[in-house]
């Protein structure tokens, strides 16, 4: 009931989107995007729901990954945003949240205090990574691990604007680590630096420094930094360059670490065709994000190709297949525990 209840306040936002301009309202825009998608995993996980990423999360199952539709309003002193969704990705990322939030995608208002400088607050997209909860904005059409392992949202309040005619900075104070709702008494803070010395490079560093300890635990601070280059390399040749560390306190004493490189490029074959590649590590032995409950925990390769057909300005189809072999038995499967994985997916995916 909720899932329809939601659907139908997307559609009604649709639908008045005429009624927007009717009432000659030119600073507000609608649009929207549905990502529908097929999977199968060849470990053929028994609950159907796929291990470590969220993005297929169904196996063998035609299923809906994202349907969005947003509000916008923009001038010259304040804008806002409201966006609404539903889908598996909702699922996956946004159990822990109550009620309706789980179905806020971004609710935010913010208003310029001086010059190009933005002071934002509300919900709405993480700082963390270059990768988007809505598949048309990446390379590839699955989500790395350290995407799907760092805040795909957070809550609280933003300021950002240019420091030089090349840089701009973010400065947050977030409720924590991918979290609406409140978990402790504490506040994590954020940063996001962006120096664009060319047209072909943007290099980005992204800081998150928060306690994710419940109150009636000590203290574990978790220190997190998440660096990457976007560069384009050649005529239809695009790459990013990501690297992930954090540090988290132990209860006991001294700092558990994880880290995680990854490549990603993409190659124009055509106006409507390009293929995407991606190699990547990801190495979380204390298990402090990734909870495996085995020896080495999660120490894992992948990669991945994807070739993208756009059928349209609009339209976006998209076949993926990726593989991951890990150090343990961490995959569930229908035959017991396994240390490799794969799938192959394709998506439909339409911009409103």
């Amino acid at each position: 009931m909720k899932t329809f209840a939601v659907l139908a306040l997307l559609f009604g936002l649709t639908v008045h989107a005429d009624a927007l301009d009717s009432l000659a309202v030119k600073n507000f825009s609608v649009g929207g995007f549905v990502d529908a998608y097929y999977a199968y995993d060849v470990a053929k996980p028994p609950s159907r729901d796929r291990s470590f990423t969220t993005q297929p999360l169904r196996h063998n199952e035609f299923n809906l990954n994202l349907a969005l539709v947003d509000l916008k309003y923009v001038s010259d002193k304040t804008h806002g945003r409201v966006a609404l969704k539903t889908g598996t990705y909702v699922q996956s990322n946004y159990a822990a949240e109550p009620g309706l939030l789980q179905n806020i995608h971004e609710a935010s208002a913010g208003f310029s205090p001086s010059g190009s400088w933005w002071l934002d607050a509300g919900i709405f997209a993480s700082h963390i990574g270059c990768e988007s909860a809505i598949s048309r904005d990446n390379y590839n059409y699955s989500r790395s691990l350290m995407a799907e392992y760092s805040p795909y949202y957070e809550a609280g309040v933003r300021l950002s604007g240019p420091v030089s005619p090349k840089a701009t900075l973010g400065l947050l104070v977030l409720n924590g680590w991918q979290n609406i709702r409140e978990t402790n008494g504490d506040k994590a803070v954020g940063t996001q630096l962006q120096i664009k010395p060319s047209d072909a490079v943007l290099v980005n560093w992204s800081t998150f420094i928060g306690n994710e300890a419940p109150d009636s635990a000590a203290t574990q601070t978790r220190i997190f930094n998440d660096f990457y280059v976007q560069a384009r390399l050649a005529r239809g040749v695009e790459a990013y360059f990501m690297f992930d560390v954090g540090f988290q306190k132990r209860p006991t004493g001294g700092y558990a670490r994880w880290v995680s490189p990854a490549l990603v490029m993409r190659f124009t074959a055509s106006p409507s065709v390009k293929i995407g590649a991606r190699v990547e590590y990801y190495a979380d032995r204390e298990q402090v994000i990734v909870a495996t409950g085995t020896p080495n925990g999660f120490q894992t390769f992948g990669a991945s190709v994807n070739i993208d057909y756009a059928v349209s300005d609009n339209f976006l189809f998209r076949v993926e297949g990726r593989g991951f072999q890990s150090k343990d038995r961490v995959y569930p499967s229908s035959k017991g525990p396994r240390d490799t994985d794969g799938f192959v997916t394709m998506s439909f995916a339409l911009s409103l």
